[in-house]
């Protein structure tokens, strides 16, 4: 037993490390801070179990922060595996209202509820709950890498080195979520295998990272698009000619249609093309619109130049064009009028 608590503790505490590297390494990526936030989950998650395997007293407090993490697994799985699959390198608001909604919501119940006091509660009710939760976002995010699986059904030998590392990594959180799943509604079947895959998979996972000398999460599951260049010299003709970022409420829906391309497509050719993504690229489009507008306008107040070219408010409009142009629009308007 003891060379087992040994294995299955190494897997969390290298775990850990591995979740602090990811969250700290330069230069940030996106699927590193996803990677780290699931490893992190699992982290807490597992190693609660092994400690309540070998010792069944343990503070009830371990117990409550345990189950809490359980929360954040599927989740992070979910939005891994859809930034992975999109190519999306940019952090998006709704991603992290998830993640706070869901943390004010344990932490509420936890000090509210707390498992020392209402262990029927959490043994009941909110571990049912969290478990549900954990379930449907990995479900989510399967659903994400199914042109890994699919690939693996219809080819196997021609999935790629990145391909199969994904494949790893999502059947390793579908059979520790199952693990636990069963482990929940099934008496005498224990906690502890779900730390055995976890241990087993991030050694074979890491192991081969470090032999290979390659980036530990992937850059996609797709190939560059053939005509992404094409494609976005085709939107820019487009944001230059018809100037459809002057419309406040223009969303990536729109933008595709008007292009005759689809969604997922433009999303794809603004991170490949761009490198930052939808929202950064409308706003640059309206900075420089308000640039133009600051020079021949002088009719216009500032903020009316902003909704003029397509912001909604005036902090947006200010907030946007400082961090474009490193200055306020006053302060450009007075070195425009400098020049002259």
């Amino acid at each position: 037993m003891s060379g087992l608590f040994l294995f299955a503790s190494l897997g969390v505490i290298n775990g850990i490390l591995l979740s602090i590297y990811l969250f700290t390494k330069k230069p940030k990526r996106l699927l590193d801070i996803y990677f780290g936030g699931l490893i992190l989950s699992l982290c807490i998650r597992i190693g609660k179990s092994v400690l309540v395997h070998f010792d069944r007293d343990v503070d009830k407090l371990i117990l409550q922060i345990g189950l809490s993490a359980c929360v954040f697994i599927g989740p992070f799985f979910y939005l891994y595996a859809r930034s992975l699959q999109d190519g999306n390198q940019i952090h998006k608001k709704k991603d992290s209202l998830l993640l706070i909604i869901l943390a004010i919501a344990v932490i509420a119940v936890g000090i509210l509820m707390p498992y020392r006091t209402e262990p029927d509660f959490w043994n009941t009710y909110m571990v049912k709950g969290i478990y549900l939760v954990w379930a449907a976002f990995v479900l989510m995010g399967l659903y994400h890498t199914r042109s890994v699986f699919a690939q693996l059904f219809k080819s196997p030998l021609k999935l790629n080195e990145e391909g199969r590392y994904v494949l790893g990594i999502a059947l390793s959180v579908l059979f520790i979520t199952i693990t636990y799943q069963i482990a929940l509604f099934i008496d005498g079947y224990t906690y502890i295998w779900g730390s055995i895959i976890f241990s087993i998979s991030f050694y074979y996972l890491a192991g081969r990272k470090l032999v290979s000398k390659k980036a530990l999460t992937p850059k996609s599951t797709q190939a560059p698009l053939e005509n992404a260049s094409e494609l976005f010299q085709k939107v820019e003709r487009l944001m230059t000619t018809q100037k459809p970022f002057i419309n406040p409420k223009l969303k990536l829906d729109d933008l595709a249609a008007e292009v005759g391309i689809s969604r997922h497509n433009l999303s794809r050719v603004l991170n490949e093309e761009y490198h930052h993504g939808f929202s950064q690229y409308v706003k640059e489009h309206r900075v420089n619109e308000a640039k133009q507008l600051i020079e021949v306008r002088n009719e216009l107040s500032l903020e009316g130049i902003g909704f003029e070219a397509g912001f909604n408010s005036k902090s947006a409009f200010f907030e946007a064009f400082k961090k474009v142009t490193e200055l306020t629009p006053s302060a450009y308007k007075k070195s425009i009028s400098a020049k002259k």
